[in-house]
């Protein structure tokens, strides 16, 4: 049941209010509200009374849903990785080509990580400078977030093989292959999203494309 406090609060910035008693789309009101100021503003500029406003209800009723604004922060980029997951399944299910795979998923990884991973940066970082306590997270979302991450690397993985099989290529050093495949892509996207992306000196795409084939040819021998 929404406070009181509600009645007087400003109405959503996008959409009409929830109405009262109705704990899920107020649920959806918070979420949606905090990450439109994620992607506008970023990890640090997360802030429970604008999200509050946004939501349009009070601060305190953002608190009855989400202890911390990190736990806000972790269900959204749980629900970015799965959504991301979804994307990138149909990609990996048709892997005939092992380069042109890695760009696909390199180029896919640039929304994700636009919004979510330099943001996950940030938090990491405060998580492991400030007290453990102010960031304990549901134990829920902790399983959510792993199950997420967990789904993201064997839905790539499947089709790393699937496309390196269709070649005839032979995977090398295949344990350390998704922490390579990773750690490069996220080199990528920060690259070429911050604020050095002006220094990459050739188009988005072919920085891409180039990388690609570098993976595709440190992971399998023919």
């Amino acid at each position: 049941m929404a406070s009181l406090a509600d009645a007087g609060a400003a109405a959503p910035e996008r959409g009409a209010p929830t109405r009262w008693g109705d704990r899920e789309g107020r649920r959806r009101d918070i979420l949606a509200a905090a990450r439109t100021q994620l992607t506008e503003r970023g990890y640090l500029a997360l802030n429970v009374r604008d999200i509050a406003r946004g939501a349009g209800v009070s601060p305190g009723t953002v608190y009855s849903y989400f202890a911390t604004k990190d736990e806000i922060f972790a269900t959204l980029y749980a629900e970015a990785i799965e959504a991301h997951n979804e994307r990138i399944g149909p990609i990996c299910e048709r892997a005939d080509d092992l380069a042109g795979l890695l760009s696909e998923l390199a180029t896919a990884y640039l929304d994700l990580y636009g919004t979510y991973g330099r943001s996950f940066t940030v938090w990491s970082v405060q998580h492991d400078d400030e007290a453990s306590g102010d960031h304990e997270l549901p134990a829920e979302l902790v399983v959510g977030l792993r199950r997420a991450a967990r789904r993201q690397g064997e839905v790539v993985m499947a089709g790393v093989r699937r496309a390196a099989s269709a070649q005839e290529l032979t995977l090398v050093d295949e344990p350390f292959i998704m922490t390579f495949v990773w750690m490069t892509f996220t080199g990528i996207a920060e690259s070429l999203s911050g604020e050095r992306r002006h220094l990459a000196g050739r188009p988005a795409a072919d920085v891409i494309a180039h990388a690609a084939r570098t993976i595709a040819a440190g992971i399998t021998a023919t």
